[in-house]
């Protein structure tokens, strides 16, 4: 198969394949991202060729960060899919990841929460971390808060350098129902539900934005009686459903995912596991109706965003990526910038064997900031590529 045809495959990887690989549930329970972690190595090949694949058709153009550039029929793929870095070359948060407090372990979510959502003091803990190069442990001491509205039992704040990152007790104990939830997390409090897009069965049918979600926790918290549903063979292949976008600064979470079955059911993976609870039609209807007659039509959100290009420059603290090999008309290319006062991408010149010259794919959370020089924003990892045109690479 050509890399084009797996970057065609690729492009065609709907959430309903995250969604049925995340609902796929053993008799012995594992979190979510453990059961997707497994579903990635299924399929390693197409995730190495293809998953990082910034796809372009002959004159379209292509939304990247906010802005948008017209690229010719040519695809770049990222060479790498997983790094196990050096513990120097580790960010605090990746070196630190496991606590013992109160006689059970917790285990790093990776995802800094606000400060705003930090309260009282707990206890100091000791937080351990593993060295994968030397095979040897590490332990630092640090302090243990708890987060507003959530209960200590399930997800504290732990200081790491200058931010909290919410620390999980990952041990498989459904709720009984969807009240213990709204006792234990208070959702309504730590996690918005205002970015939602319509599916019937796995087709998407559109995008939409809610401005207030108020009244959806109004009906939701009627519910508390709404009962964990334990079932294997569950699936979304043949209902109609909202799918809300789940990112909480309280929870930690980055855009998991919160749906309402049109036949009255929750499916949710923000609490690592996939839970499913019964709230009826009649609840259902309620949720669905208001987000449709209310929501604004909306562009999809990415996971994350790609950008591609030749590196020009390594500077002291910067890189500069000209995307010109991709443009149309070469006389429409532009220059990138990518601070490196991030870890995560710092590390990837540092220890990735990048050089000046080389193809290149940034991945990143925010915009590209114009006004800035082009600065782009909330970059998180850095990779070599490869430009295919017409399934043949293509040397630069």
């Amino acid at each position: 198969m050509t890399p084009k045809k797996f970057s065609e495959a690729m492009s065609e990887l709907d959430s309903k394949y995250v969604n049925e690989a995340i609902n796929y549930k053993k008799k012995v329970r594992k979190p979510v991202w453990v059961k997707w972690g497994a579903a990635v190595a299924c399929l390693s090949v197409i995730f190495l060729i293809g998953m990082f694949a910034l796809r372009t058709n002959d004159s379209s153009s292509v939304s990247i960060g906010g802005i948008v550039r017209d690229y010719k029929d040519v695809y770049v793929v990222g060479s790498e899919s997983a790094i196990v870095w050096p513990w120097e070359y580790k960010t605090v948060a990746e070196q630190y990841t496991t606590i013992n407090l109160n006689g059970k372990e917790y285990y790093s979510g990776g995802r800094s929460v606000d400060a705003s959502f930090v309260s009282e003091f707990i206890s100091t803990v000791d937080v351990m971390g593993y060295d994968d190069y030397t095979d040897q442990y590490h332990k630092i001491t640090s302090e243990a808060y708890r987060i507003d509205g959530i209960s200590e039992d399930h997800i504290v704040a732990v200081k790491l350098g200058e931010e909290f990152y919410p620390f999980k007790y990952n041990k498989y104990a459904p709720p009984a129902n969807w009240g213990e939830v709204l006792d234990n997390y208070t959702p309504e409090q730590t996690l918005p539900l205002t970015q939602f897009a319509e599916y019937d069965g796995y087709e998407e049918k559109g995008y939409f934005r809610l401005n207030n979600d108020s009244y959806i926790w109004e009906v939701l918290n009627a519910c508390r009686d709404a009962e964990f549903v334990e079932d294997d063979r569950w699936s979304e292949s043949d209902r109609k459903y909202l799918s809300f976008t789940a990112t909480s600064d309280a929870l930690g979470i980055y855009k998991g995912v919160f749906n309402v079955t049109e036949d009255g059911y929750i499916w949710t993976n923000i609490f690592d596991y996939a839970y499913i609870f019964r709230i009826g039609q009649e609840t259902a209807d309620q949720i669905i109706s208001y987000a449709v007659e209310n929501g604004t039509e909306s562009e999809a959100e990415p996971y994350n965003f790609s950008l591609a290009g030749t590196l020009t420059e390594i500077a002291e603290g910067y890189i500069l990526i000209d995307d010109t090999v991709l443009c149309s008309d070469e006389n429409d290319g532009m220059t990138f910038k990518v601070y490196l006062n991030d870890l995560r991408i710092s590390r990837c010149i540092d220890f990735g064997g990048i050089g000046v010259g080389d193809i290149v794919v940034v991945y990143f959370t925010g915009n590209i900031d114009i006004d800035a020089g082009n600065v782009v924003e909330g970059a998180f990892s850095l990779s070599k590529g490869t430009i295919y045109d017409g399934g043949v690479s293509v040397p630069e």
